[in-house]
């Protein structure tokens, strides 16, 4: 049994700004608490939320680790998936809060600072790195809203010459092979497996590798979200529950499929983002983009991909200063916190997650 976890994004460095699909997560019916943590930077969210996954890990239990896409290094949650229990950082931009504290889990709060007193003479130098960090995003959402346009305009002019009806009719004869009925609804989790993020454009291989047979999509011209939409309507008519994972740029869009029960993956392979592992069947969807139509536009192609590259290139390197602006935020928070009772509260929370 393949007990790696599952790694996911919640949140995405999109063309549309920041997308959350945190609301999605809490939803998940087999996780009957959630734990909420609330304080802000460097007091020990995404520590205690990794001490906890590091148990989890022990004990070979199944997860779903959740990283941040603005610190990868970092985490935004952890799902107990056995125990029915998750962890997850409330705190913006992905603010969340529970229907009803104490019956379906509830807040984690970090100990008291310490001074208080000298933590309130760094408000003038904390808003400062603030100002400094919210132009950063500002930077960065207009980067990847500029490489969404470009993307909008590869698909303008490509649809037209791509056999999409094809596409769908292929999907019908994967579903009717590889997707049998379930026992009850389905269910859709939607997460993000990619991200933009300051480590470059990260995607999670080893979530895919875990399944046996693994579908490679070899999209050169971005067409695989037709293929994927059909399989994924199917998947819910047919009562299966399944992971869509969505595009980090423009998050409207399918760019892979996970069925965990049965071993089932679907994963583009794009310019961006070529697989490389090993799959089950691999599919050439440029193929049916006719190469006659294609000749006279392939030049123009070329140079929409290398503005959109140079465009995400760019947003990388503003996330990477972004990132500096937030460890400059915990430096001047790090003196303040007490680090025993920080220590003591991830063992809580351990202890929450797998009580004795």
């Amino acid at each position: 049994m393949n007990h790696k976890p599952y790694r996911f994004f919640l949140g995405a460095n999109s063309s549309k700004g920041f997308v959350s699909f945190f609301e999605n997560a809490l939803e998940e019916e087999t996780i009957r608490q959630n734990f909420i943590f609330k304080g802000g930077p460097g007091c020990g969210k995404s520590t205690a939320m990794k001490q906890a996954a590091e148990e989890g890990l022990r004990r070979q239990e199944p997860m779903e680790i959740i990283h941040c896409s603005s610190d990868p290094s970092s985490l935004d949650g952890v799902l107990f998936l056995r125990q029915g229990k998750a962890l997850y950082d409330g705190t913006a931009p992905h603010t969340i809060d529970l229907a009803f504290p104490g019956a379906e889990g509830g807040y984690i709060l970090p100990p008291p600072f310490l001074r208080a007193e000298e933590l309130v003479q760094k408000a003038d130098a904390l808003q400062q790195v603030q100002q400094e960090l919210s132009a950063c995003y500002r930077q960065v959402f207009s980067l990847t809203a500029a490489a969404g346009q470009v993307e909008k305009r590869l698909h303008l002019l490509l649809s037209c010459i791509t056999d999409e009806e094809r596409l769908r009719r292929r999907a019908v004869g994967i579903v009717l092979r590889e997707l049998p009925r379930g026992k009850g609804p389905g269910r859709e989790k939607k997460r993000f497996l990619s991200g933009i993020t300051p480590e470059g454009l990260l995607r999670f291989d080893e979530t895919i590798g875990k399944h046996r047979r693994i579908y490679c999509l070899e999209d050169p011209y971005g067409f695989a979200p037709v293929l994927l939409e059909e399989i994924r309507q199917a998947a819910v008519e047919r009562g299966q529950v399944f992971y869509s994972c969505y595009c980090p740029l423009c998050p409207e869009k399918l760019e892979h499929l996970i069925f965990p029960e049965l071993s089932l993956a679907f994963v583009s392979s794009t310019p961006l983002h070529p697989w490389e592992g090993p799959c089950f069947r691999r599919l050439d969807l440029g193929r049916l983009t006719d190469r006659e139509s294609l000749r006279p536009i392939r030049t123009q192609v070329r140079l929409l991909r290398k503005i959109q590259l140079s465009l995400l290139d760019d947003a990388v390197a503003t996330l990477q200063k972004a990132k500096g602006c937030h460890d400059r935020l915990e430096a001047l928070y790090r003196p303040h916190l007490d680090i025993p009772a920080l220590q003591q509260r991830a063992e809580e929370v351990v202890g929450k997650i797998f009580p004795l």
